[in-house]
């Protein structure tokens, strides 16, 4: 905003700035509109401004069914009602909020009462199919029980509104705002609404390093695992930060160039010439202009590659019409994206002829930590991923530095759960339940916390403390599906 602007743009700035706490669930652009009103009209064609949205507000989507072969459930979808029959189970929820801007597919949220679980099912818009949704693809028991955590809303919603010390429970009306909102990347504008002059609010293009790639990254790039810094979330994290102040991403080889991850930009783009050979100087937003969705890509995209190549290109490989990104970005399907092709933004000079280029063979720090957390957040990062991924030489090393650390962190919570978790696998439930038992007493209101102590009881063969301890969770969170499955098992 020009350092010029009038007393009535002020005074308008300054009267928005009193009503923000009144003004309830805001819509990406609110209230920025007031006098950035090109800008607003631009972001809100992106697919991060309607990235989520009410069911009754979604575009529609045809009813329809299907079966999922792995484990013989029958879905059915009419409106916004969904439902499932497995031999002698069934159950039936009401989609409360769509998830995704329907580019590649939709997700659906239910919600029972102040939790919010996740939809087994997704609408594929490109392929106009209904199919279980990434991650349910070998779920046995695919059912409407998964938590939807704030993390997980992170980067599908404006602001969530979760409680504190729960694991999918929030506060009235779930969201302050649907879509992504303009503060996650130009911070926060209480200042900028009081004195509206150039400068007095973030613009990603004037950082530079780790705060201006982690304004995209803190979406675009999910590696194999986030850890969070000790007493931090992910959701912590605000435009102008690093994100290595509040988590740190870990990633892996990757095995083929022909197959990429749904949120992967930053690592494809990072293995390009393009950026490599930029000294820094290509990001994001050399190429993408979040205020403005081009009417004809195609041309957009060959003058941003133009404005660098244009005089190493011979005439025709430069002539209008050419299609860069088609040939050099070719859509290719995601490993964790259901049925989806996304963008590769490797930008290779022959794709056809892409392998990839060679990364670490095992988790490594995208950017490092502090350096009192490194070895911390690495060992949590090789647990986390190689438990999920079956790998013990990773399970193995990440307990082994847990083991050393454990004095330096004696109040860390997430690091006692994971060395409880480790010592469960190796069948030492006495070590295992005095790590949980730490755990529980540093977060007393955390009600899975319980649960990982119930677990240690029962398979030290104490089935009646693990039983108060499940009833211990349940009173915190009456819907916490692992504890009642625990109790129902040991009612019989």
């Amino acid at each position: 905003m020009q350092s010029g602007v009038t007393s009535f743009g002020q005074d308008k700035c300054k009267i928005l700035a009193l009503l923000l706490a009144g003004i309830g669930v805001l819509q990406a652009g609110q209230p920025c509109a007031t006098c950035h009103q090109k800008e607003v009209d631009g972001y809100a064609k992106s697919a991060m401004a309607k990235s989520l949205a009410p069911f009754s507000n979604a575009p529609s989507v045809p009813d329809g069914s299907f079966e999922h072969a792995f484990s013989k459930t029958r879905f059915l979808i009419h409106g916004a009602t969904q439902s499932f029959t497995r031999q002698d189970e069934s159950a039936e929820q009401t989609a409360a909020f769509v998830v995704g801007s329907g580019s590649h597919a939709d997700g659906y949220l239910i919600q029972v009462g102040d939790h919010v679980f996740q939809s087994p099912l997704s609408y594929y818009t490109k392929r106009q199919l209904w199919d279980v949704a990434p991650g349910y693809e070998l779920d046995p028991h695919p059912d409407f029980s998964r938590p939807v955590t704030a993390e997980c809303l992170f980067c599908h919603s404006g602001k969530p509104l979760p409680v504190a010390d729960s694991l999918n429970r929030y506060q009235p009306g779930v969201f302050a705002a649907y879509g992504i909102t303009c503060d996650r990347c130009h911070g926060d504008a209480t200042e900028h609404l009081k004195n509206p002059v150039r400068g007095s609010i973030l613009n990603p293009k004037n950082l530079s390093g780790a705060a201006r790639a982690s304004i995209c990254e803190q979406c675009h790039l999910t590696g194999e695992t986030r850890i969070p810094n000790p007493g931090q979330s992910i959701v912590d994290f605000k435009a102008g930060d690093a994100l290595e102040d509040f988590y740190t991403t870990y990633v892996a080889a990757q095995a083929s160039g022909q197959i990429i991850k749904v949120v992967g930009h930053a690592e494809q783009l990072a293995l390009s010439q393009c950026a490599r050979n930029s000294g820094d100087k290509l990001w994001c937003g050399t190429c993408h202009n979040p205020h403005d969705k081009p009417a004809q890509p195609a041309a957009y995209f060959r003058e941003r590659c133009l404005s660098c190549h244009a005089a190493t290109l011979d005439k025709a490989h430069a002539a209008p019409g050419r299609d860069c990104v088609a040939c050099h970005m070719p859509q290719l399907p995601a490993k964790d994206g259901g049925h989806t092709a996304f963008t590769n933004h490797r930008i290779a000079r022959h794709p056809e002829n892409d392998s990839g280029t060679a990364q670490p063979d095992t988790l490594t720090a995208w950017r490092d930590p502090p350096p009192a957390l490194r070895e911390r957040n690495l060992a949590l990062a090789l647990v986390t991923a190689g438990l999920e991924n079956q790998s013990s030489a990773e399970v193995i090393r990440g307990y082994r530095m847990l083991n050393r650390l454990e004095k330096d962190f004696p109040n860390d919570a997430a690091l006692l759960t994971s060395l409880g978790s480790i010592l469960m696998k190796g069948k030492q439930p006495e070590e295992a339940l005095k790590r949980f038992e730490r755990a529980v007493s540093l977060k007393p209101s955390y009600a899975p916390y319980y649960v990982n102590v119930a677990t240690a009881f029962l398979a030290a063969n104490r089935p009646s403390d693990a039983a108060q301890q499940l009833n211990k969770a349940l009173a915190l969170d009456p819907l916490l599906k692992p504890a009642t499955d625990l109790l129902h098992q040991l009612s019989h």
